[in-house]
């Protein structure tokens, strides 16, 4: 039985092996780590309380409980139609074949919420069927929670996180802006920055609340299993840690601004990642406490029912007596025989689940899936390999700032951003043009052989960072091709705006291996797909970021670009 779960076990742990690269490169999904051991915890919590496998109900035909063609509801068990099975197995032979395109797309996408979504319910799926064979429904519903508990450790699409992401930080802004206020500390509020006499404190991802809200979601549901409360109680628990995930982190933004307020900026980077562990371990510990309270409420409830319909004896001789001459042994095939062989409710030591598994135990379905996975596994090395490129024959440029200009100055890159963007080569230029014109420039190259270098490149994006300090899109303007020493550059091009200032943002994402490329495209799927056919793995990723401002319009934006780039770029092979 143990070769069986082991094969079966591989399924699992290169699930969580692909889930982890974002779990690595995106400080949000952190707690993904803890989710699995979790998880694992709660199956082997439920494990002792499993449906009985093989007792017959009351008013059946001869169905077993564990059959799985027998549906239980309540005490009878009402035989399905063979239909359903049938229906059921072809499902889940979809499911696992699925699992190889499924794969080798992910591979090289982690970052992709969609395909991350449909491969973890694919392996749930097969899961569920797994315990199905073993026990049938009474089973999967037993064990549902743990195994799709899984679930939240999958990162949320990017468009409803990046837009809860710049509505929480800007709510924690503007609320500690109003709050430090009433103690006579003069701040501005600019996008998710507050500006103060001794500096500025950004409300970066970390601060805005979406991580310990999703965090918190994870422990309201883990607590809510681990007790196991009811529907409503866990609805509750949910609804209650969400404001006070946020509560808590205009208390953490209260307490850096009041710090930089006194001690400036270099106070923030003191305090920054003690205080929002400390936040994290006391918002935790409150929902563990409320929890407890709700489990205990509700045990003493179902005490005192239980004490009030409690029978009551019509003599003292009965109620002296403890044993009736009714009384008979358990039978060997009642439930608290079965009970009591498994050390329930007796004082005993109840078995390890593996010494302990049915009669039912699905072994080669186990082995087959174990089988599939590595066949799964090597086939996309197998594709990515087949298409590996010489890195010393691909393209590469670098970008060549004016920094000899009186008026350029170089652009400061915070630790923070260093952590997020995790770039191996970074660097900043700002300066001005003779005819009064503005211009930045900012180039970051993240080196060939990293797996989460395609992930780092595609989170640094404008309409990710702009927004964060108060500009709002006005325009997204597609793709232009803009040529530069043979090469022809895509630039994706923005127009934002923040209280009468218009910026003119021009974005570049290169991948080597190629002289022509598609850049940051407006069918991001399309790109992923084209990517996968291509075999792409794993390449060097480099970023170039312009932004112009005093310029009409985009069109004159764009034809001063077109004459500045050449002197910006230098290129080079790999």
């Amino acid at each position: 039985m143990v070769l069986p779960l082991a094969a079966f076990s591989l399924l699992w742990l290169d699930l969580c092996h692909q889930l982890s690269y974002v779990w690595r490169t995106n400080e949000q999904y952190a707690y993904g780590w803890f989710v699995p051991i979790l998880a694992i915890c709660l199956f082997l919590k439920k494990w002792p309380t499993r449906p009985e496998v093989g007792l017959q109900d009351r008013g059946t035909t001869g169905q077993q409980v564990g059959d799985p063609r027998s549906v239980v509801s309540g005490q009878w068990s009402v035989v399905s139609s063979p239909v359903v099975p049938f229906l059921l197995s072809a499902f889940i032979l979809l499911a696992c074949l699925s699992l190889l395109p499924l794969r080798v797309i992910h591979e090289i996408n982690q970052d992709w919420s969609f395909c991350s979504y449909v491969l973890t319910l694919a392996v749930v799926a097969v899961s569920l069927y797994a315990v199905f064979l073993m026990g049938g429904w009474p089973w999967v519903r037993h064990f549902a929670f743990p195994i799709c508990f899984i679930l939240v450790a999958v990162n949320w699409p990017y468009r409803i996180e990046n837009s809860l992401k710049h509505r929480l930080m800007n709510a924690v802004s503007g609320l500690t802006v109003e709050i430090i206020g009433w103690l006579n500390i003069p701040a501005v509020q600019h996008g998710n920055v507050i500006e103060l006499s001794a500096g500025s404190v950004g409300v970066e991802d970390a601060c805005s609340g979406i991580r310990s809200l999703q965090s918190t979601i994870m422990a309201a549901l883990f607590l809510g299993e681990l007790y196991l409360l009811k529907r409503p109680q866990r609805f509750l628990l949910v609804a209650v840690g969400v404001p006070l995930a946020f509560v808590f982190n205009i208390v953490r933004t209260l307490f850096l601004t009041w710090q930089a307020s006194s001690g400036g900026e270099a106070a923030i980077a003191k305090w920054h990642g003690s205080a929002g562990m400390t936040i994290s371990v006391v918002c935790f510990g409150c929902l563990w406490l409320i929890a407890v309270l709700v489990k205990s409420r509700t045990t003493g409830k179902q005490d005192h029912e239980t004490k009030d319909h409690r029978p009551r004896t019509t003599s003292p001789q009965s109620a002296s007596t403890p044993l009736t001459s009714d009384f008979r042994p358990p039978t060997s095939g009642s439930p608290v025989a079965s009970l009591s062989a498994r050390g329930e409710g007796w004082g005993e030591v109840a078995p390890s689940p593996i010494s302990d598994l049915p009669s039912s135990f699905p072994r080669r379905f186990l082995l087959a899936c174990g089988l599939w996975s590595l066949l799964c596994i090597g086939a996309t090395e197998a594709w990515y390999r087949a298409h590996e490129t010489d890195p010393a024959q691909t393209v590469r440029w670098s970008a060549q700032f004016p920094t000899n200009s009186p008026t350029a100055h170089k652009m400061w890159i915070d630790k923070e951003i260093r952590q997020v963007l995790k770039f191996d080569q970074g660097d900043g230029l700002s300066w001005e043009e003779s005819d009064g014109t503005k211009w930045s420039a900012s180039c970051f190259r993240w080196r060939a052989g990293e797996a989460t270098s395609r992930m780092s490149a595609r989170d640094h994006r404008p309409e990710i960072c702009l927004p964060s300090r108060g500009y709002k899109v006005k325009s997204d303007l597609g793709i232009l091709l803009l040529p530069a020493h043979g090469l022809e550059l895509p630039f994706r091009a923005y127009v934002f705006e923040e209280e009468g200032r218009v910026l003119y943002v021009f974005f570049c994402l290169w991948e080597d291996g190629a002289e022509k490329q598609s850049g940051l495209g407006r069918s991001k799927y399309l790109d992923r797909l084209d990517s996968v056919l291509a075999g792409k793995r794993r390449l060097g990723q480099q970023t170039l970021e312009i932004v112009v401002s005093g310029y009409p319009d985009m069109a004159e934006a764009e034809r001063a670009l077109r004459q500045r780039l050449p002197s910006l770029v230098q290129v080079g092979n790999g």
